[in-house]
């Protein structure tokens, strides 16, 4: 690694911490969860009483002892049936009948000819009952008469049904667990303490000891005659467990068991869950790429992850060890996708219940899986802990329990997972990148090239545009400049999955950038501008042709490219939490900036940029237009030579936009720049060169003055008329000096036309008339402009006015045919149609989103049988289990011996050579045995059997004992003693080898004993998902817009609660199914299906608004679906955990119990849980008790155990839940409102009066504000009705500092009035509008929309508003078309006529074509005439736009400006906010410049333009050099005070004074200089109204609104 390399991943490695660092509340509640977390495990451990119980002795009992059932069968017909196989051996049907003698009951014997047979007759229904056992001889057998060998194998086959079931034993498996030796959870104490016989897998109980001794003594009998008789005779066999000493009873180790690795799995699922949403987010906000495109490899950015959150996880762990610590010194010893890894953590549940029964393959495989590893060693640590051993270094490749799998293995695979996952994604990653970036080929691995690079190509030529017949409308090159970009016939095609088409999105594109220019590439949404950008910055790559940077070829040397590329993309690739100076430092470093160098580039960088304030702000903090700066000054940093500017000036106010023009004139000397923009103004200013894309393809190229010559329409005359305008004199004027000059438009008080550019010689005298005849004609005032880019580009790209014409035509032809008759619905039946519109909504929601719906439905289903099926598993697949004493390894085996005889001698010496020839060790012991196996440590881990021997006078007593602890003991001891009998009689080649071979199964049964807690995770699922669309539908504003157009907030949760309760239940009627599949017949047999559904139901009613409560806490879908599923999960889960602790806690008070308890009800899963687990008690209670699955006891009574009174919370609970989401969406605003007028504002007016007297007087120094003020003030009775009334509006934010945000503004609008509101940023806009939309409340004063005050009647209000926010308020899963129809159902439009109405407002804006696509896949202009189509619908009166022509192009945007005209005059108000004074311009009637919350000045457009203009802009280019410096002296000879602004390429900017310089004379002095000086074209117009916004707006030089404090 080179020391570059080294610094950028240190550079890295201080991103990830100081990000981490600033997360203040995530890094607090990641610390908090684990102190909490080990809080609980504390208070656990203390509520968990540590007593010192025993010792425990048991007694022995006869091993001829007959069980009473096998006597009296209670529960089965009467009598046993004992079957054999093979039945053709007599041999065997004589040892089976002696077998029967010696039992000593009426049993029926039934013979098989082979096990299969067998397994098929104890298949069918009952027929397993009935069955108390099978003996299966191992053997074959020839013929009938073919001997029993001496080496003896055979099966004893018992059902899986107990026989000999307590109640105790109901919530077991039933099993004969002969898939493990030992429990895989050790036991606290004795196992089964209370048993004298051992209790489960009940060899003693069930009769097993007692078949298998009868059949050993069979075959003696048959082998030995009457010597085994004689032998037997004087034998008694006794059978007795392994007594226990005095101990601890700590259950805190078993439930730490499963406890703990949850704590650690919770504790570390929210930093897992912060690492992937910190490498999610970086890669969806295209942050990864960025950093990729300037030079950061791949591999430095995972090493950069990977080491700071291992640093973090450590920390948590030191956290977690400190926690654990303390306690283990006072008691002995002693946490997409996030999902997926609390998903990953299921298996770890069965693996510990199972993990004696899992070979040592699978374990490994398990361990693949980090959680499943970490369950795994947490395991083991736990057992050693309760063992007394602990885990340590010297210890960690040994084991003390027979298991297989060591300690040291999982440690290991810890470090094989790492290994692993870090291959896996380093493939991935490189095949398949995503969305962004270039993929590899599957084998890049493999290609030389991807290891050691391709030497970089030679400069290759310049690449000359291509020659066609267009060759007029591409302007010569220049030949003395250095192509910096050269693109050769480049092709990018995409293939469109959904209708597999291929869509061309760049065609035969050749284009040369040079350096030291800004070359501007135009073109409409969708022309190729981006898909350009996108392949020449890396992440695209092209289809065919060529691109060279710098002289590298971008496909195989994007490397090298990448170190002298900026780039600024469209949206703002910032970390959040990272301040101006950091994100420069960042990139400083990246980029290779000398060390000694980084302070003073940022300062240079920051000053030029007026940042200089917000150095140490956060760039969350920052407004839109400061964001953009910081883009840009990132693609500049580091001498980048390259630069690629996607609307770099997007989201700026005009004047930060002027001064970003300005930097990037100084900046762009040595460098290249491509810069695309829809703001055709920018283009102008900065294009040295105007490259225009249409359909893919280079349409022309070429300097401003050269596209204007070609496709200019000339001048546009704008008149203010007075009361006696003379309209058709002054046509006739314009028609006989232009004769073919055309009416632009007559609206209100203006009037304009166009005045073709051949006629410019005539202007002089044109002007020269208007001038003289002003008064006569009615002209308040007139002004000139010239043809504009946009102009240009709209002749160009062939959408023209005419097509524009044809969908006005359209338009006001369908309103008349429509408006005239529309009808609206209102009452019930708009109510109904408005539920109708939200249900539907929802629907389309699950149908588009069918993943997330399935992953609910099926999460519940799918999940419940997976774990349903592993708990089958593990009963279906019992293995063979051989009584082996090998099979535990090397252990002892203690004997006792009192007396001595021939027989005793010879059972020691088989006995002996038995154990010896496996390396067991046999230990006399001289004392008494039971206090020998009770007092010696070593006895209860490699003790498993062990022997007595008593020899009395007339008989033998051998006591047999075994270690209850190991499962097998009790049939492995009798399997030895019978052994040696049998080889003291028949020789030491003789042996009994005897199996358990469990019965199969019969029936898919599932123990309902662990119904909830396989239901939990899909619980979760199920219910989490209900938060999906509220929150979006909230943080995207679309709520709000809903309920602007009219929707009620009961309609609009009522509908919502309809659908996600019907996909609840039906999820629920397909767990009940499979219920019945399992045949979990408690929840669905008889009527209990009708039980189980209202419990459920009565689950979901209480859970699902509760999601709907919770959604109000967080601002991300994902981020709120992944929480409460964890949320659901845990509080289910450690809640019955900590309610069924409370029930082992003896030093807790009742009152304290019941408190804990009762608090726990405020739990949906808490309740759920109780029911289902009460509800499967009670029932199983009853079956085992009566014998009958209907009984008269009510299970829905208050008391404890039952569920009446969960189900009672649950009901309350719901309603509660379903009333605090209505407060929330209607009480807060009224709340927040009373807050600030009446609580904030008060004390703020008590303590801050000259604050209040100075700026919230609402007084103005401009006549025009300040006469408004005073009419509406004066006057209010004859404004009441105007659509919008504003009374001295004031809003203050009561922050620190506090902010005025709005100070006391007064303003009507009327019907048939557009009204502009401008500002820069921060100066009041948006809080003006967050008001007259209903979003904020004011702080003092009114506003009233049609009369009705929106402080009073905000329900009112707010179906009168119509509102195109600054950020589309989408549905983005439906249609065009069905959103459209949505909110005509929702403001109440007659459904026959729906799509009538529908049609009309996709037409108006031209949004046909896309109509029936998903909304998602629209462009971002297409989103905002959606918006704006959406916010023009209905019965409102007022129409809001906030910036609605933000991302359109400017054909998109001349056909909003035409709708917007069109809306106005129908009758309604429109107001607008933007920061395109063009757009202002064309649209207003009226507009007003907001500065600091007030209003600078009011008037119409042009009246502004006229009372503030005083200067005429010149734009002059020379043909030749020898004539300029002659033409600039002419110039300042003619008009001394003018200003000569710019000058590039032989192009002059001038600034004339209007002073003594009238138009005519300005145009006659410019017609006789165009002759003199070779002038190649000129242009003369008026101050634009955006110069009026800068005098107005910025009254103070050198400052830009983005430098002042930000208002909202």
């Amino acid at each position: 690694m080179s020391l570059f390399e080294y610094k950028k991943l240190m550079i890295l490695l201080w991103k990830n911490f100081t990000l981490k660092r600033r997360k203040v509340v995530a890094l607090v509640v990641e610390m908090v969860l684990t102190i909490v977390f080990g809080i609980i495990l504390l208070a656990i451990r203390n509520f968990i009483i540590i007593k010192k119980i025993g010792p425990f002795s048991y007694n022995a009992f006869p091993i001829s002892d007959v069980p009473s059932f096998i006597r009296s069968p209670v529960t089965v017909p009467y009598p046993w049936e004992l079957a054999y196989v093979p039945s053709k051996s007599i041999v065997v049907q004589n040892i089976v009948e002696n077998v029967k003698r010696d039992l000593n009951t009426n049993m029926k014997v039934i013979g098989f000819s082979s096990e299969r047979a067998f397994e098929d007759y104890v298949k069918q229904t009952n027929k397993s009952k009935n069955v108390l056992a099978a003996i299966v001889f191992d053997h074959v057998f020839q013929s009938s008469n073919d001997p029993l060998p001496l080496k003896v194998k055979y099966y004893l086959r018992f059902s899986n049904f107990k026989k000999n079931n307590t109640f105790g034993d109901a919530f077991e498996a039933s099993s004969w667990l002969t898939n493990s030796l030992f429990p895989s959870v050790p036991p606290v104490g004795p196992r089964n303490q209370q048993e004298e016989s051992g209790g489960s897998p009940g060899y003693i109980s069930e009769g097993f000891l007692l078949v298998q001794h009868a059949l050993d003594k069979a075959i003696m009998l048959h082998h030995s005659g009457s010597a085994a008789e004689k032998l037997l005779n004087g034998v008694r066999i006794f059978v007795q467990r392994f007594p226990y000493p005095r101990h601890y009873q700590d259950f805190f180790y078993v439930f730490a068991d499963i406890f703990i690795p949850l704590v650690a799995l919770c504790i570390f699922s929210l930093n897992h869950l912060v690492l992937i949403q910190s490498i999610v987010w970086e890669k969806e906000n295209r942050l990864k790429e960025y950093q990729l495109m300037i030079g950061v490899s791949n591999w430095m950015m995972w090493a950069a992850y990977f080491f700071t959150f291992l640093c973090l996880y450590v920390l948590t762990i030191i956290f977690m060890c400190i926690i654990f610590f303390v306690k283990a010194s006072v008691y002995l010893t002693a946490a997409r996708y996030s999902f997926l890894f609390f998903i990953t953590y299921l298996p770890a549940v069965r693996l510990l219940v199972n993990s004696g029964q899992m070979t040592f393959k699978q374990k490994l495989i398990f361990c693949l899986c980090c959680n499943v590893a970490m369950a795994l060693g947490f395991k083991y640590l736990l057992d050693a802990e309760s063992n007394k051993t602990g885990i340590k270094w010297n210890n960690i490749f040994s084991s003390t329990n027979l298991d297989n799998f060591l300690f040291a293995y999982v440690l290991g695979m810890f470090l094989f997972d790492t290994f692993l996952y870090g291959l896996m994604t380093w493939y991935i990653e490189a095949v398949f990148p995503g969305q962004y970036g270039v993929p590899k080929p599957w084998n890049f691995f493999l290609r030389h090239s991807y290891w050691f690079g391709n030497p970089p190509k030679n400069q290759p030529e310049t690449i000359q545009p291509k020659e066609t017949i267009e060759n007029k409308y591409f302007e010569a090159e220049p030949t003395d400049l250095v192509a910096g970009i050269q693109i050769k016939h480049l092709h990018k095609l995409f293939i469109l999955q959904k209708n597999n088409t291929i869509k061309v999105a760049i065609k035969d594109l050749s284009l040369n950038l040079y350096e030291g220019q800004i070359t501007v590439l135009l073109g409409h949404n969708g022309a190729g501008k981006s898909t350009t950008l996108s392949i020449l910055s890396g992440l695209y790559p092209s289809t065919s042709g060529k691109a060279y940077i710098h002289g590298y070829e971008i496909s195989e040397h994007m490397t090298e490219i990448r170190k002298s590329l900026g780039l600024c993309p469209q949206q703002d690739l910032l970390f959040n939490y990272l301040t101006v100076s950091e994100h420069l430092y960042f990139y400083c470093v990246i980029k290779g900036v000398p060390r000694n160098l980084h302070l003073q580039e940022i300062d240079n960088m920051l000053s030029a940029f007026n940042l200089l304030e917000k150095r140490d702000a956060f760039s969350k903090s920052l407004s839109g237009g400061m964001k953009r700066k910081l883009s840009i000054i990132v693609a500049l940093i580091g001498n980048s030579k390259v630069v690629i500017l996607d609307e770099p000036t997007s989201g700026m106010d005009p004047a930060s936009r002027r001064a970003t023009w300005d930097l990037l004139k100084t900046y762009k000397r040595d460098r290249t720049i491509l810069l695309t923009t829809h703001y055709m103004d920018e283009a102008d200013a900065l294009g040295d060169r105007i490259a225009i894309m249409a359909k893919g393809s280079l349409q022309c190229c070429g300097s401003s003055i050269f596209l204007k010559h070609l496709y200019g329409v000339g001048y546009h005359v704008v008149m203010v008329k007075e009361s006696h305008c003379k309209v058709d004199e002054i046509s006739e004027l314009i028609y006989y000096h232009a004769p073919t000059a055309t009416l632009e438009s007559s609206a209100g008080t203006e009037l304009s036309f166009i005045l073709p550019k051949e006629y410019a010689h005539r202007f002089e005298a044109l002007f020269t008339a208007l001038e003289k005849r002003q008064k006569n004609l009615g002209i308040a005032s007139f002004g000139v402009s010239i043809t504009t880019m946009e102009e240009v580009f709209l002749n160009k790209v062939s959408i023209m006015s005419q097509n524009r014409n044809m969908s006005s035509n359209f338009e006001r032809v369908y309103s008349s045919t429509l408006n005239g008759t529309i009808m609206f619905n209102s009452g019930s039946s708009l109510y109904c149609q408005q539920f109708r519109a939200m249900f539907l909504k929802r629907l389309m929601f699950s149908w588009r989103n069918w993943k997330i719906t399935l992953i609910q439905i099926l999460g519940l289903v799918v999940s419940t049988f997976f774990l349903f099926r592993s708990s089958d598993l593990v009963h279906h697949d019992e293995m063979t289990r051989q009584m082996d004493l090998n099979e535990y390894g090397q252990t002892i085996v203690p004997f006792y011996i009192s007396g001595s005889s021939d027989l005793t001698t010879r059972l020691l010496e088989h006995l002996e050579s038995m154990l010896k020839a496996n390396n067991h060790k046999l230990k006399e012991v001289p004392g008494n045995l039971l206090d020998y196996l009770r007092e010696n440590k070593e006895c209860n881990s490699l003790c498993i059997i062990a022997f007595s021997m008593e020899v009395k006078t007339d008989e033998t007593v051998f006591t047999v004992l075994f270690n209850n602890e190991a499962y097998h003991s009790p049939s492995l001891s009798l399997a030895v003693l019978d052994n040696i009998l049998f080889m003291s009689l028949s020789g030491a080649s003789a042996s009994l080898t005897v199996s358990n071979k469990p019965q199969p199964h019969h029936d898919n049964k599932v123990n309902e004993g662990y119904v909830f807690w396989d239901m939990q995770l899909g619980v979760a699922l199920l219910i989490s998902g209900f938060s999906l669309l509220t929150v979006t539908e909230r943080i995207t504003k679309a709520k709000h817009i809903q309920f602007l157009s009219g929707v009620s907030v009961i309609v609009y949760w009522f509908s919502a609660l309809v659908h996600d309760f019907i996909v609840f239940l039906f999820s629920c009627c397909l767990l009940l199914v499979m219920f019945k599949y399992y045949k979990i017949d408690i929840y669905v047999m008889d009527y209990h299906f009708l039980e189980t559904m209202l419990i459920l139901t009565l689950y979901g009613w209480s859970a699902i608004p509760l999601m709907y409560l919770m959604s109000f806490l967080f601002s991300r879908s994902s981020s709120a679906y992944i929480k409460l599923i964890l949320f659901n999960f845990i509080s289910g889960t450690f809640t019955i955990f900590i309610d069924r602790i409370l029930g082992d806690a003896t030093n807790l008070s009742n009152v304290t119990r019941n408190f804990i308890r009762n608090s726990l009800l405020i739990f949906p899963n808490y309740n759920l849980g109780k029911c289902i687990g009460d509800y499967t008690v009670i029932y199983q209670m009853k079956i085992l008790c009566t014998g009958k699955k209907n009984t008269e006891k009510n299970i829905y009574s208050l008391e404890e155990h039952t569920i009446g009174k969960h189900l009672i919370v649950m009901s309350i609970a719901g309603c509660l839940f379903v009333l605090f989401i209505f407060l929330c969406d209607n009480s807060l605003w009224r709340l927040r409102m009373f807050l600030n007028q009446h609580v904030y504002f008060a004390i703020y007016k008590k303590y801050k009066k000259d604050i209040i007297s100075k700026e919230l007087s609402g007084e103005s120094q401009d006549k025009d504000v300040e006469f408004e003020r005073k009419r509406i003030l004066e006057h209010p009775e004859e404004l009441m009705n105007s659509p919008v009334l504003i009374k001295e509006l004031t809003k203050i934010y009561f922050t620190r500092p506090v902010i005025l945000a709005v100070k006391n503004i007064s303003l009507a609008v009327q019907k048939k009035e557009c009204f502009g509101l401008l500002g820069y940023n921060g100066a009041g806009k948006t809080s003006t509008f967050q008001i007259l939309t209903g979003e904020e409340s004011p702080t003092s004063g009114d506003v009233l929309i049609d009369g009705f005050s929106i402080t009073k009647n905000i329900l009112k209000v707010r179906s009168r508003i119509g509102y195109c926010p600054q950020f589309d308020a989408l549905l983005e899963y439906m249609t065009g078309r069905e959103i459209m129809i949505m909110y005509a159902r929702v403001c109440g439009v007659s459904e026959h006529q729906i799509h009538l109405y529908v049609n009309k407002h996709l037409s108006s804006l031209e949004l046909e074509p896309h109509a029936d696509s998903i909304i998602r896949t629209y462009s971002g202009g297409s989103k905002r005439r959606l918006s704006t189509a959406i916010a023009l619908m209905g019965k409102s009166s007022v129409v809001f736009l906030d910036e609605p022509s933000t991302g359109m192009d400017p054909v998109a945007r001349r056909l909003l400006w035409n709708t917007v005209t069109n809306t106005r005059e129908s009758g309604k108000a429109v107001i607008i906010t933007s920061h395109s004074m063009e757009e202002c311009d064309a649209l207003c009637t009226k507009v007003a410049i907001m500065v600091k919350g007030k209003f600078m000045c009011f008037g119409s457009p042009q009246h502004l333009k006229n009372k503030f203009g005083d200067i005429y802009i010149l734009k002059v280019k020379v043909k030749t050099e020898d004539k300029l410096e002659d033409f600039k002296n002419f110039i300042t000879m003619t008009f001394p005070d003018s200003i000569l602004k710019e000058e590039n390429q032989r192009i002059l900017n001038y600034h004339v004074p209007q002073k003594d310089n009238c138009w005519g004379k300005v145009f006659g002095v410019l017609e006789k200089a165009k002759e003199q000086f070779n002038l190649e074209d000129y242009s003369v117009s008026q101050i634009t109204l955006e110069q009026v916004f800068f005098a107005f707006a910025n009254p103070v030089s050198g400052l830009t609104a983005d430098d002042e404090q930000q208002v909202p």
